[in-house]
């Protein structure tokens, strides 16, 4: 249990209002630490401060008592959350398609259409961490992938993200272009070919 989670966990098993004294006798950790994690708690709404009445000179006691509420610290398993949903749009009709156009809402709303489309279109590659390189003639090499074991269990939806999240971002710039997506060229990487749509 981490630290943070014991003072959160004091906290909850108090039955009033515990003081920075209270909790540094409890869990035999310094007050420095102790206030440290209480000020984090109170900062993500987890516990409230309630400043004592003075009752003569010196500073008043500072009371903390827990408030109900998930901790946003810790661990996350979207990879585990990332393979589900995978596998739960593989197996359903238009499993892809409906991938791409989630893809596409995704782009669409990070794209910045102040900057000009390239430049934008690599700026969002870069932020979600696919490490683009601009090659000659509208083509752009993603050196990483932010979600490769899920791309290599299953590359149709996946990469229907991928595609769709370019495609978005180009779309909210208005031009006729298209992305086709080459996924794991010689295992090195994958690459995005931009074409003018015919007509």
């Amino acid at each position: 249990m981490t630290t943070r989670a014991m003072v959160l966990a004091a906290l909850r098993e108090a039955s009033e209002p515990v003081t920075v004294a209270d909790l540094t006798a409890t869990l035999d950790l310094p007050a420095t630490t102790i206030r440290f994690h209480l000020r984090a708690l109170t900062d993500d709404s987890l516990a409230d401060a309630h400043t004592d009445v003075a009752a003569g000179p010196g500073r008043p006691s500072v009371r903390y008592r827990a408030r109900s509420g998930m901790d946003p610290a810790g661990p996350r398993e979207y990879e585990m959350l990332s393979h589900a949903l995978v596998a739960a749009l593989d197996a359903a009709p238009g499993g892809p398609e409906l991938a791409a156009a989630a893809g596409r809402r995704i782009g669409a709303g990070r794209a910045r259409c102040d900057v000009e489309t390239e430049a934008d279109l690599t700026r969002v590659l870069a932020d979600l961490g696919f490490d683009p390189e601009i090659r000659p003639v509208g083509e752009i090499r993603l050196r990483r992938c932010p979600f490769l074991e899920t791309a290599r269990e299953n590359p149709a939806v996946t990469c229907s993200v991928h595609r769709g999240l370019m495609q978005g971002v180009l779309d909210a710039h208005r031009v006729d272009v298209e992305v086709r997506l080459d996924a794991f060229v010689d295992d090195d990487h994958c690459t995005a070919t931009l074409s003018r749509v015919a007509g």
